[in-house]
């Protein structure tokens, strides 16, 4: 019990140290920030959009001919437009929060791959371009590897939401773990090109990546961390979960002093 409260509370820490490094690394803070606003941008106008148009949309659902309808249907469909549709836009903002991170990272991806393989080179091994752990793989090909991960990271947390109290604090759980391994894949896929393998590092290290996952789902929170957050779960995977597959040795290559 205490071992889970140790990792979950590590990994939560990490967004502090991916803030921190990359204040003072301004180039990959560069790199990380630009998708970010890109994506941001594409959702906000997104929302505005649908909240534009929303009263339409409940109209097309739903348009009673008040004239001929009892007081008993004129009532029904007051709650429907003044209260449904506030529960609506909680529910689509809930959603559109969470497939923007997801999202976030699938048009970023080339980037935060490449984040990763630069960061292994320098900080990790403290070693010449052609020593690092090649990447191996062209935009295409990580763009259609996180599109997959995408799809199974919306199919099993978002239908949960929708089950009373227990499915709503699973779909947290496992949404938390999920975009704490979709970060942190970038590095892990390279050391472990087998999806049974690292489905097996993350069960391996699940509190530590629900402690790191957790703050990325917390409204405005979120938003604040998100561009920091390939930073912070890079350096998580190089700190805690490298040494699991014996590919470097971390004393030999010691990791920089914060």
């Amino acid at each position: 019990m205490f071992q889970s409260f140790t990792a979950f509370s590590e990994g939560w820490r990490f967004h502090v140290k991916g803030i921190r490094f990359g204040f003072s690394h301004p180039s990959f803070l560069i790199l990380a920030v630009l998708p970010f606003l890109i994506t941001l941008t594409l959702y906000i106008f997104a929302y505005y959009m649908f909240i534009h148009h929303a009263d339409d949309l409940l109209q097309m659902v739903w348009h009673p001919e008040t004239g001929e309808s009892s007081w008993l249907v004129g009532w029904l469909h007051w709650t429907y437009t003044h209260i449904v549709k506030w529960i609506l836009y909680l529910i689509v903002l809930v959603i559109m929060f969470y497939t923007f991170i997801v999202l976030s990272i699938v048009l970023a991806s080339p980037v935060y791959d490449h984040i990763s393989t630069k960061y292994e080179r320098v900080y990790y091994q403290n070693a010449s371009e052609g020593e690092a752990t090649p990447s191996g793989k062209g935009v295409l090909t990580v763009l259609k590897e996180e599109a997959k991960k995408a799809v199974l990271m919306l199919i099993i947390p978002i239908p949960l939401l929708f089950v009373p109290v227990v499915g709503t604090l699973l779909s947290f759980v496992v949404a938390a773990i999920f975009i704490a391994w979709d970060y942190a894949d970038f590095s892990l896929s390279r050391d472990c090109p087998l999806m049974r393998d690292r489905m097996r590092a993350v069960w391996r290290h699940k509190m530590t990546l629900l402690g790191f996952g957790c703050p990325l789902l917390v409204p405005f929170l979120g938003l604040i961390i998100v561009p920091f957050a390939i930073l912070g779960s890079t350096k998580l995977y190089f700190e805690t979960m490298k040494s699991d597959f014996r590919l470097a040795d971390p004393k030999q290559n010691p990791m920089p002093a914060e």
